[in-house]
């Protein structure tokens, strides 16, 4: 499937408009560090390379599209149960509830794009993460949910009434049980500094030892738990950008789920971190931002903080673009119908359920598990591209109770399918 999307692109627009026009099954990695739903506006200090650079963190219900809503409804139930029960939750407020449907609506989207060998890291903190969690689940599938990687740092800072936060959550999930992965080795240093770096037997294998000036180890597979530092006030690395992520923790993410000539791609690609580091380590690369400040911070970094020959730059080889692409896949059309679909239930003889969804039968299934004898039946589905103005025709043909019409299903059926648009 050709990809129609240009390696070094920086895309600066509102992420969905971009997600929403990548061909599917096109890319290798997606890391995205997205707003935490801190409740608070970052600003890049003066004087910084960042200098200009902010994003707000706060989420109300005039943020959220109705289109947003429409589609979660129609197309997974899930989701919709979950920002349901997220809403009664919190009662008055709806901060959250906000934030899930706009972080919703664009990891389907995510989700979509991504080849089945690929995988998404996605970067929170404990604000947000036990949703984030549940809400993945709900996209890709409990059993693709990978690693819940803890990103341990030391910073200043502290309170005398709890523990120190001093960590973020990485989620890790793959789209099929069939993903690429590259094994990590990190120290793992002995009790005894005594021992004498080398070969050592053990049964059947062998361990090798070596000694640096903390004391004796041996490489074993990465954990969850990574302790990499803060960028400090005097790396050369740090722009200043208020929420930026130590090169060397994209290093581990980049170089453990792509390979090299692989797609990575950043929603939120701020600072640009993973654009060089993805440079640095010969993938090639898509960053989206809403501010042209990722594009002029990827062009200093990539010429300060990546060795190539030449410039990129000035051999057009780095795209800033504000217009979203255009799907050139055969999944285009797909996407824009949906089916309008017929289910019944015994216990309601001559009623039937008249609805929309892209996955009949996903949508069939979430009424099956609040029915202990699974007695609902898909009877029809119908794909087109007036959805929406055919449920609404049948819902005001027919008398309804609770969007369940009542009439003959052949009836029901037949004006499904001579209904012209106006």
């Amino acid at each position: 499937m050709q990809d129609n999307i240009k390696n070094r692109t920086v895309f600066c627009r509102d992420n969905i408009d971009i997600l929403q026009g990548i061909n599917s099954n096109s890319i290798d990695l997606i890391y995205l560090d997205p707003p935490f739903n801190k409740k608070k506006t970052f600003t890049a200090p003066l004087g910084s390379s960042a200098e200009g650079a902010s994003f707000s963190d706060i989420f109300r219900e005039e943020d959220v599209k109705d289109e947003w809503l429409q589609t979660i409804q129609e197309d997974m139930a899930d989701i919709d149960h979950l920002l349901t029960s997220v809403k009664h939750i919190e009662g008055r407020t709806s901060y959250n509830f906000c934030y899930l449907a706009y972080m919703a609506i664009r990891l389907i989207e995510c989700q979509r794009i991504l080849k089945d060998t690929g995988s998404l890291y996605l970067h929170c903190d404990p604000t947000m993460s036990h949703y984030l969690k549940l809400l993945l689940d709900c996209i890709f599938g409990e059993k693709n949910f990978q690693n819940e990687i803890i990103w341990s740092y030391r910073t200043g800072g502290s309170t005398d009434k709890k523990f120190s936060k001093k960590h973020d959550i990485i989620l890790f999930y793959s789209k099929t049980d069939d993903y690429h992965f590259n094994i990590l080795k990190e120290k793992a240093y002995t009790k005894s500094k005594s021992r004498k770096a080398g070969t050592v037997n053990y049964g059947a294998g062998t361990a090798e030892f070596y000694e640096d000036d903390d004391g004796v180890y041996n490489m074993v597979n990465m954990r969850d738990v990574w302790d990499v530092p803060y960028i400090n006030s005097q790396a050369k690395e740090r722009t200043g950008y208020p929420t930026q992520k130590p090169i060397a923790l994209l290093e581990r993410i980049i170089s453990a789920s792509s390979n090299v000539g692989d797609i990575v791609l950043d929603p939120f690609c701020g600072c640009a971190t993973s654009c060089v580091v993805a440079e640095k380590l010969q993938r090639q690369w898509v960053g989206i931002d809403v501010s042209q400040k990722a594009y002029d911070l990827v062009r200093i970094r990539l010429a300060n903080e990546v060795e190539w020959e030449g410039s990129l730059f000035q051999e057009n080889l780095v795209t800033f673009t504000t217009t979203a692409p255009h799907c050139t896949d055969s999944g285009q059309d797909d996407r824009d119908k949906k089916y309008v679909y017929i289910i019944s239930h015994p216990n309601y003889p001559c009623e039937y359920k008249v609805g929309i969804a892209k996955n009949v039968t996903h949508r069939l299934n979430s009424y099956q598990t609040s029915d202990p004898n699974r007695d609902y039946k898909e009877e029809y589905r119908f794909l087109t591209p007036h959805f929406r103005a055919i449920e609404s025709y049948i819902h005001q043909k027919y008398d309804n109770k609770h969007e369940w019409v009542q009439g003959s299903l052949a009836d029901i059926k037949a004006d499904i399918e001579a209904y012209q648009p106006v």
